[in-house]
């Protein structure tokens, strides 16, 4: 009687493995739709997409896809405003077992940009208005000065999805287009349909100044400021703050000689320990004004002007900080000493420019005093210029030469109540070289701001990012 054969193998049929679906790709086609492909094992029963607003897809649309399908049009997805990520998983079945695809993500398009208008222009700013758009979490903004966005275009992206826009920095009384496209991610609408505005016409602007003159440790001092104050005559100063002028015992010798002049100067109530204000009468009322002492012997000088032309008041103020690279500590002390004390005076807001010697600036560190003035919302005037002047120059060159690496320590601030159309260092040259005689060891600064009357604020600037390499508008 025969058995079963011994010795031989039995062999079984391994279950083909089932693959994970690949190579996903999303193309949204409007602000609720998508189209998503895959590449899927030819052996799935189906395919099971799903699409939600977060990369665990724990509230998903689910949508289930034919074998044969390697591609699905949703139609039916919700809007969002602003916009928001949206993941997808493509699950491969077969026989009731599954495998999952990686988690993807897309964006849906923004819908259109529409009521586009102006709400206020100033004269070197506009505010402008939309409404708000499906899906958009942020919008590039572009200005021009015509309807083609041909002339000096600039285009900038907003950081949040606001729907509106102000800037400032626009020349004034000239006609400007505006448009607007929504982002969302990866995915821009279209532009909108382009606004024309005209900023206002602007109503004062005036020319302020600051020299460290060194009219005691340097010697010929007469001589030297008699060639400076014609200087700052020529180069049309309207006010301007003196460091090292003097004190007590030259103080008298400053004033005489840089009172008058082509631009009529007089010299502000208050100044002294050194530091003096010179303005023009013929376009300012000195309101009030004085000094104050800020620490290690030096003083901080002061003064309230109105503008007669607009009615607009503000505060000029002349500071001298301490020297020394290694000083920055004190430099620090002396300029929070300012700041607290010019904050009891100006407790009403008002427009405010700091000039003079802070023996500091960018190119140190720590520059604490630079850092301390645009934390309480002042800036350098020299950044906010358009083309500076002859900003290569060192401020000041104690070696003689014409240092030329930037190093700014004599400095414009300004509040944000104004715009800094110019921004100049006013240097004598003879060739290459300063002219002789040096009037000082500093050159000294020059900035055309504007301050118009009174009216209603537009806002503050709308935080943006360049687009393209073009510069804010």
């Amino acid at each position: 009687m025969g058995g079963l054969a011994t010795g031989l193998a039995v062999t079984y049929a391994t279950p083909d493995t089932l693959d994970a679906p690949t190579k996903l790709s999303a193309t949204p086609l409007s602000p609720t739709s998508v189209k998503l492909a895959w590449h899927g094992p030819d052996d799935a029963d189906s395919y099971v997409v799903k699409v939600g607003a977060d990369r665990a897809l724990t509230a998903a649309k689910t949508t289930k896809v034919p074998a044969k399908g390697t591609s699905v049009t949703l139609a039916d997805l919700g809007a969002t405003t602003p916009g928001v990520d949206q993941f997808y998983r493509v699950d491969a079945v077969r026989d009731g077992k599954i495998r999952s695809s990686r988690t993807a993500r897309f964006t849906l398009m923004p819908g259109a940009v529409g009521g586009l208008k102006i709400r206020q222009t100033t004269a070197d700013g506009v505010h402008a208005v939309w409404k708000k758009v499906p899906n958009a979490r942020q919008f590039d903004v572009t200005v021009a000065r015509d309807k083609a966005f041909t002339k000096a275009p600039s285009t900038v992206r907003t950081v949040g999805g606001a729907h509106s826009f102000v800037t400032r920095g626009l020349s004034a009384a000239t006609v400007y287009w505006i448009r607007v496209r929504p982002v969302n991610g990866d995915q821009a609408g279209e532009f909108s349909t382009p606004v024309r505005f005209r900023t206002m016409v602007r109503e004062s602007s005036f020319k302020v100044g600051t020299w460290n003159v060194c009219s005691e440790k340097c010697s010929g001092y007469v001589g030297r400021a008699r060639i400076g104050a014609a200087f700052l005559n020529e180069n049309k100063i309207d006010m301007f703050g003196l460091q090292e002028a003097g004190g007590q015992r030259v103080g008298r010798t400053t004033n005489a000689i840089w009172s008058g002049g082509s631009q009529k100067f007089v010299r502000a109530d208050g100044g002294g320990e050194a530091g003096y204000i010179f303005y023009r009468r013929k376009l300012f009322t000195q309101l009030s004004g004085g000094l104050f002492p800020i620490g290690d012997d030096r003083h901080t000088v002061w003064a309230k002007f109105r503008v007669k032309e607009t009615g607009r008041v503000f505060y000029f103020i002349d500071i001298h900080l301490d020297n020394g690279k290694s000083n920055d500590s004190r430099r620090a002390r002396e300029m929070n000493v300012v700041l607290s004390r010019m904050a009891q005076i100006n407790d009403k807001g008002l427009p405010m420019i700091y000039v003079g010697d802070f023996n500091s600036g960018r190119h140190r560190n720590p520059d604490s005093p630079g850092a301390l003035m645009r934390g309480a919302g002042l800036q350098d005037s020299v950044t906010l210029a358009k083309s500076p002047i002859n900003a290569q120059f060192n401020t000041s060159y104690p070696d003689g030469g014409t240092l030329r690496s930037g190093a700014h320590v004599d400095h414009i601030f300004v509040s944000k109540h104004f715009t800094v159309l110019e921004w100049k260092q006013l240097v004598r040259l003879s060739g290459s070289s300063y002219a002789q005689p040096a009037v000082s060891d500093h050159n000294a600064l020059s900035a055309v701001v504007a301050l118009d009357a009174k009216a209603k604020s537009i806002g503050e600037p709308t935080a943006t990012t360049t687009v393209g390499g073009l510069s804010t508008p």
